[in-house]
């Protein structure tokens, strides 16, 4: 049973060359590397440039040494002292319980929770924001507590702390400790109440007109807004939010504050910013930067600038890109697989008011630093470039400049997308490239599968030809090596077909001598001719035996030319022998041999595979050369290269048979002889010209009088 040839999946030249000009894409890859590894010297730069800056700023600063003097010495900060920088609001507040006047200064909102628990378990759900700002001659302060169970104060109850309430504890211009509870029945206008100093039991004293505010209910617990005039205020002060969540036994579950409430040291600080400082500080801000001063105890005493960007660079409509179609899905492709700026990320340092980490120390002991540092919820790296400011030799105090990793990646997002669109281009500019030279090759291959479908029938004959093209590449080659092929092929087959009629001329003629020679015999009684008959019976069947022997000389050939041994030897010597034996044999024809060199013309090989060389080149020679012509020898040495040509004069060779001359069993001869020609004597002169690495060639001479044989052997 025949096996199935295997199935192969089809893969045509267009796909092969469209797969290989998908190697173009490791281009964007090698560039997405090469960016990615960028990263480190866009730091180094971007960390450089703010340094220069800081130090820039720093300098500015220590002309007015005065603005790191305007507050006082802070106690160092414990657990439970928190120091608060206050910055000023735009515009008034309106005092109505809701947030809405809040929400541009959404960033300075601090959280507490039980982790501020001044009193009570850590695990209560209770929990509040705070904001402060100055507008005026008021403080205003925000809280948005989240409570799950509000009560409000009893009716005609003289104890304030009996119930949710905001104990405000607080150093007067005098420096002396006033407290205050904001408590209401119920929700809206409140009051505070100054109260003793028992922060436990306090009793109430008398109203305070002059702090008041709004208290509003939310789905979540309740807001308190208070405006406090600053005149009434000195330095430190401290909040707490207390939760009563029993109404019959009133008793304070949970207080959480945003300082100690005990006595003076332990309230908050309020810090201020220097108004002076800070204008000093706009004329010399950058977009997306953020600058500190810091005295030296480590408060904030001015900021300027943000991180994000801000809504009102926004608003300007000339500010915003025009993007085409095209562009915007680009852009919106580029936002989807590269990592962008982020616009919003949690920042520990928007409200701080004392900056306490190893940059902002080591810039107070008088050196500069560089720190990076990430986001909690790392969005973004920041960082922070500090630089003392000195008052001679002393150092008073400190700037910081911050700025994000936005920078960077907007940097590499942006080579990113010229990157990719680049890529892009080339890609499908090579690909049409391809494609069209592809759907070209292809043709070109089908177009010549096609020819010689055409030229070879299924049965195997030849019966057309092929164009050669002109083209000088691969397929040009191909399609004259085929054409030359089809015409070898065609010879050969003619040959092959004209082989039998060949055979048939050849062995006929012995055995017919044979037959008639034994029909003969049986008639015959004369022993003369009985002799003569045996005699021509005998010639018969030595041409029969001299026919086989021709046909498997080729093979017996080969198989010596396995086993011969090779020597050095001088070929000059080999030629002028055999030339002395064809003299004695062919008397009539005139052998001239000639060389260029008196000097031996060494080679290695075989003098006897040489010699039949000679042998079957000079027969063919003799069979075709013109009676009365000579057959010439002409031996050459060019460099390494031993170079012999026999020449006679008479037929020339046909022009179809150059090529393939020295094939087996091609043969060109019109006439027939005695002795039978199978077309295996130059095919012979191959064998053994390759065996000694050599090549033979076959021309019409020059004036076209005759034909010249070429052989070139390597020399020693």
């Amino acid at each position: 049973m025949a096996r199935r040839p295997f199935p192969r999946f089809r893969i045509s030249i267009r796909v092969k060359l469209m797969l290989v000009a998908s190697t173009l894409l490791i281009i964007p890859w090698v560039g997405t590397i090469y960016i990615q590894e960028m990263e480190s010297y866009l730091r180094k730069q971007q960390e450089d440039v703010l340094l220069t800056r800081t130090q820039m700023v720093a300098s500015v600063m220590q002309s007015r040494p005065d603005l790191f003097n305007t507050q006082t010495v802070a106690p160092q900060p414990t657990q439970r002292i928190y120091h608060i920088f206050v910055r000023p609001l735009r515009s008034r507040i309106q005092l109505d319980g809701y947030l809405d006047d809040w929400a541009p200064y959404e960033e300075r909102m601090q959280l507490f929770d039980a982790s501020n628990a001044f009193k009570g378990s850590e695990s209560n759900s209770l929990s509040y924001q705070l904001q402060l700002g100055t507008y005026g001659k008021h403080l205003y302060v925000v809280f948005r507590i989240e409570d799950d169970k509000i009560t409000y104060r009893r009716p005609n109850s003289r104890f304030l702390h009996e119930s949710d309430h905001l104990s405000i504890a607080m150093e007067d211009k005098q420096g002396r400790l006033k407290r205050y509870i904001v408590t209401t029945l119920a929700p809206g206008w409140v009051n505070a109440h100054q109260v003793s100093d028992d922060i436990y039991n306090p009793d109430p004293i008398r109203p305070e007109t002059r702090i008041k505010g709004e208290w509003q209910e939310t789905a979540t617990g309740y807001n308190i807004e208070l405006r406090i005039p600053l005149s009434n205020l000195g330095q430190r002060i401290s909040f707490a939010i207390a939760d009563v969540d029993s109404s019959e036994s009133r008793e304070i579950d949970t207080i959480i504050s945003t300082a100690g409430l005990e006595d003076l040291e332990s309230l908050g600080t309020l810090m201020f910013p220097s108004q002076e400082a800070e204008t000093l500080l706009n004329r010399l801000q950058r977009p997306l930067t953020r600058t500190w001063v810091i005295d030296q105890n480590n408060r904030v005493i001015a900021r300027t600038g943000s991180l994000v960007q801000q809504d009102e660079d926004l608003t300007d409509p000339e500010a915003e890109p025009k993007y085409s179609l095209l562009t915007g899905l680009m852009s919106l492709f580029y936002k989807m697989i590269l990592k962008q700026p982020a616009t919003e990320f949690h920042d520990e340092l928007l409200n701080a008011s004392r900056l306490n980490s190893e940059e902002f120390r080591r810039a107070l002991q008088g050196t500069p630093d560089i720190r990076w540092r990430q986001t909690p919820d790392k969005e973004v790296n920041i960082l922070t470039a500090t630089f003392p400011v000195l008052n001679g030799d002393q150092v008073i105090g400190a700037i910081a400049i911050e700025q994000t990793s936005n920078s960077i990646l907007l940097v590499q997002n942006r080579a990113m997308e010229i990157m990719f669109n680049l890529s892009a281009l080339a890609f499908l500019i090579a690909s049409f490239v391809l494609l069209v030279f592809a759907t070209r090759l292809s043709l070109r291959v089908r177009r010549l599968r096609d020819a010689t479908n055409e030229a070879i029938t299924s049965d195997g004959r030849v019966v057309g030809g092929i164009k050669a093209t002109q083209d000088s590449d691969e397929i040009g080659d191909l399609s004259r090596g085929v054409s030359d092929m089809l015409d070898r092929l065609s010879q050969y087959n003619r040959y092959l077909e004209s082989m039998a009629s060949k055979l048939s001329h050849e062995l006929r003629t012995p055995i017919t001598v044979v037959r008639s020679s034994l029909d003969n015999l049986n008639e015959s009684t004369d022993p003369s001719d009985v002799k003569t008959y045996s005699g021509r019976a005998r010639q018969g069947i030595e041409r029969l035996d001299n026919i086989l022997t021709r046909m498997s000389e080729a093979t017996r050939l080969e198989q010596t030319m396995q086993s011969e041994k090779l020597s050095t030897f001088n070929i000059a010597k080999v030629i002028e022998g055999c030339i002395e034996g064809y003299r004695q044999v062919h008397t009539d024809i005139e052998f001239c041999f000639q060389s260029t060199h008196d000097d031996e013309y060494k080679i290695t090989g075989s003098p006897d595979l040489i010699a039949q060389l000679l042998d079957k080149l000079v027969s063919n020679a003799i069979d075709f050369h013109t009676p009365g012509t000579p057959i010439d020898f002409h031996l050459s040495r060019d460099s390494a290269v031993t170079k012999l040509v026999i020449t006679n004069t008479g037929p020339t060779l046909p022009d179809e048979m150059q090529a393939n001359l020295f094939e087996s069993m091609v043969s060109v001869r019109d006439k027939k002889g005695e002795q039978p020609h199978l077309g295996l004597g130059l095919y012979i002169v191959r064998l053994i010209t390759e065996f000694h690495r050599g090549k033979v060639f076959a021309r019409n001479r020059s004036d076209n009088s005759g034909v010249e044989f070429h052989i070139e052997l390597p020399g020693d």
